[in-house]
């Protein structure tokens, strides 16, 4: 199926007249201060604007080159995600101010990352395109594209929220990026040896063809196409799927994706709630994998399997949900756990942590297997967090394992000892909006997308580090 996507004249205009500020967040960005009064809004504004865009483009007199987006330069970040080996990472920017034609994915040399943070902190070294932060003396803020690998990245669909990543073998890697924008998945191969995404058969910064934009359930025009607002993603490598959540209804998707063929669509299901759907993760990568899903205004979790036959697709089985009654503040007084914003599975699947904002709490939930073979899934502990949490990554560097929860609200960072009842350990300043975060933990360093910033934060794992949770660098940013 052919999707046309319209090319935006100057910086775009909304819907009803009004210019969105250059690098400054809007109301089609991905996560708003209030985002439950203006979720169920979004789709239809987005598809006015692309009618709008659309109309506009007869007059439009601005060149292809005027609204491309520059190769080395981080807008709007909505995610990024590190290749298992720590070499790169990958770094969705969602345009969502529409000031170019796309978003983009781009890759960082988290070698040359480590080697500005490592001589920063022993001899205060400060390489080229980079300063002192005057404010924060102990962070140093690099221009971006002394860090962009050059020609590796791609360009892609606006309003891209997530990135997935499975591992196909041999250091090659899969990318599988939702974009609210379309709706699609765009897909994507990392190639080690020559150090580039790749998405279509054109060279240098090119667009992601139709061939790797994922529109239709079994690219049957007959059946339904994606779901609107494709939002969190899950990838099982050993298995080679992902699921998909979708963020104004109670729809997730399924994608086949085997390592040595192309993915596609396979399925698409209702869970049983019309709230839109947030995080989704896998309790153990495997064939009998159970995926776990958030919502953001159900206080339930669901749980799906993916069954194969030999007769059709891989198709998505519900087996259940249950209550997050008890999360956060709460709990004495039967508080529930609503809009749940990050999910992460540790222990070979034998506990989940997530975060909610309905109360802020990060929990602990048992999810080993009960005699019968069937997940415990019951609450454990509990810690208050900050508001509006965004996501959550759990990482052991040397001191036990740790929580990293993003705060868009505060702006800041805040780590978590979950061990016994859970504690607050650290919080730390990371910039304007932070709203997905991802380790390199053999390098000890955490990547913190800022989407307001426009930038990407470095903070210390280090725990023997007198920077230890803190911001050492800063990649990219705009005032």
């Amino acid at each position: 199926m052919t999707v046309t996507r319209t090319t935006s004249c100057s910086r775009g205009s909304l819907p009803d007249g009004g210019q969105p500020p250059r690098r400054q967040a809007t109301s089609l960005g991905p996560d708003r201060s209030n985002p439950a009064a203006m979720d169920h809004a979004r789709s239809s504004r987005i598809a006015a604007l692309a009618l709008t865009l659309a109309a506009g483009a007869a007059a439009c007199t601005a060149s292809e080159s005027e609204v491309r987006p520059d190769p080395d330069t981080i807008f709007f970040p909505t995610s990024v995600a590190v290749a298992p080996d720590d070499s790169v990472a990958f770094v969705v920017s969602g345009n969502s101010d529409l000031t170019y034609d796309s978003g983009t994915v781009q890759v960082v040399d988290l070698a040359a990352v480590e080697q500005t943070v490592t001589a920063w902190k022993s001899s205060r070294a400060v390489p080229a395109g980079c300063a002192t932060v005057v404010e924060n003396p102990e962070t140093l803020a690099c221009d971006e594209a002394e860090y962009l690998i050059d020609d590796a990245g791609v360009r892609i669909g606006n309003f891209a929220t997530a990135v997935g990543m499975q591992e196909l073998g041999a250091g090659r890697l899969r990318l599988l990026v939702p974009v609210r924008g379309d709706p699609s998945v765009t897909w994507m191969d990392w190639d080690p040896s020559t150090r580039k995404l790749g998405c279509s058969t054109a060279s240098g910064f090119a667009l992601c063809d139709d061939d790797h934009r994922l529109v239709q359930i079994r690219d049957d025009d007959s059946l339904p196409s994606l779901p609107a607002e494709p939002y969190g993603i899950y990838v099982d490598s050993t298995a080679g799927f992902a699921v998909v959540t979708h963020f104004v209804n109670g729809t997730v998707s399924l994608i086949d994706s085997p390592a040595d063929g192309t993915p596609m669509v396979s399925d698409a299901v209702q869970v049983g709630t019309l709230s839109g759907l947030s995080s989704v993760a896998g309790r153990k990568p495997g064939a009998d994998n159970l995926v776990y899903v958030q919502s953001r205004a159900d206080d339930r979790v669901f749980v799906m399997t993916v069954a194969r036959t030999a007769l059709r697709e891989p198709f998505l089985v519900g087996s259940g949900f249950f209550f997050q009654n008890g999360v956060g503040s709460g709990q004495s007084t039967g508080g529930v756990g609503e809009d749940s914003r990050g999910l992460v599975f540790r222990d070979d699947g034998d506990r989940a942590l997530t975060v909610n904002r309905t109360p802020p709490a990060l929990s602990v939930i048992d999810t080993s297997l009960s005699p019968t073979g069937v997940p415990y899934n019951r609450l454990v502990g509990s810690t208050d967090i900050c508001r509006q949490a965004t996501s959550l990554v759990a990482v052991d560097t040397g001191a036990g394992e740790r929580v990293y929860v993003t705060c868009y609200a505060e702006g800041e960072l805040y780590v978590v000892d979950p061990r016994g009842g859970g504690r607050v350990e650290a919080t730390a300043l990371v910039g304007r909006g932070p709203i997905s975060s991802a380790a390199a933990a053999s390098r000890r360093l955490l990547l913190v997308t800022n989407f307001v910033d426009a930038s990407v934060a470095v903070v210390d794992l280090d725990p023997t580090s007198p920077f230890a949770y803190r911001v050492v660098m800063r990649i990219g940013g705009r005032s």
